[in-house]
């Protein structure tokens, strides 16, 4: 990225280390344990261990330590104040039960897209990833649906501080390839991901207008291709994410 830090805080990226192998970790993990994977002393590990539970990330059971549910609480906070989440919300689970598919709420965060929200049917594809975690933008339809959405000069600086990694051999990692496959997404108001982020995984996104400043977002669908495929991908599924972004739009625009 290109805003790295000119001296870095090694102290912080000690405490980020420890509270995401605590994250990592099966169950609670002693300080001598958590040093090795850190690969600080115990006594720095100790140190930061005690910062880090007064101030309400960690939590102690009986000699060991853990991650604490605090960070769930931040996450909560910063979602709720992004308005097209909420006007999306009940439309994702909607959009989800309808399809009988896995619906996701992709937002750009600097050079990535991180999912807000997922919404999984019973019977639908669970995706491998979380909410929170940050995405490569060009292997997803949510991705090259919010790619697709910005202007040019956005597009290129997004690109240019991207590596196009090749999570399958259906990835598009050619520039110009993907520019023209951006330009098709621009075009038709839809974007498709045939298998490029898993093999034999289908999805179709569309962008959600920014409004009032907020962030860029886009509303997918993804499932098997087993399931995804012909006209019943290319109007049914389609035409009801499209119609479920309006909705949203329409929420937006109406509060």
């Amino acid at each position: 990225m290109a805003d790295e830090p000119q001296y870095a805080v090694e102290a912080t990226q000690t405490s980020v280390a420890i509270l995401e192998a605590l994250v990592d970790a099966a169950g609670p993990v002693g300080v001598t344990e958590l040093s090795d994977i850190v690969g600080v002393s115990k006594s720095v590990a100790h140190n930061h261990l005690s910062t880090l539970r007064a101030a309400g990330y960690v939590a102690k059971r009986g000699e060991k330590y853990e991650s604490s549910l605090r960070p769930l609480a931040l996450g909560e906070r910063t979602r709720e104040g992004l308005s097209f989440y909420r006007a999306a919300e009940e439309q994702l689970d909607n959009l989800a039960a309808a399809t009988g598919e896995t619906a996701t709420l992709l937002v750009l965060e600097e050079t990535a897209g991180v999912p807000v929200a997922i919404a999984e049917p019973e019977d639908g594809w669970s995706v491998p990833f979380r909410a929170g975690e940050r995405l490569p933008l060009h292997v997803n339809a949510p991705g090259k649906a919010l790619l697709a959405s910005l202007p040019d000069d956005r597009v290129d600086a997004i690109l240019g501080e991207t590596e196009l990694v090749a999570p399958t051999s259906a990835t598009i990692v050619d520039p110009d390839e993907l520019t023209a496959e951006l330009r098709r997404v621009r075009d038709d108001g839809i974007a498709f991901c045939r298998g490029e982020q898993y093999e034999g995984i289908i999805g179709v996104a569309a962008p959600l207008p920014e409004v009032g400043g907020d962030r860029v977002a886009a509303l997918g669908v993804c499932g098997p291709v087993e399931r995804l495929n012909g006209r019943y991908l290319r109007e049914d599924i389609t035409g009801q994410v499209l119609s479920t972004t309006k909705s949203i739009q329409v929420n937006l625009t109406s509060n």
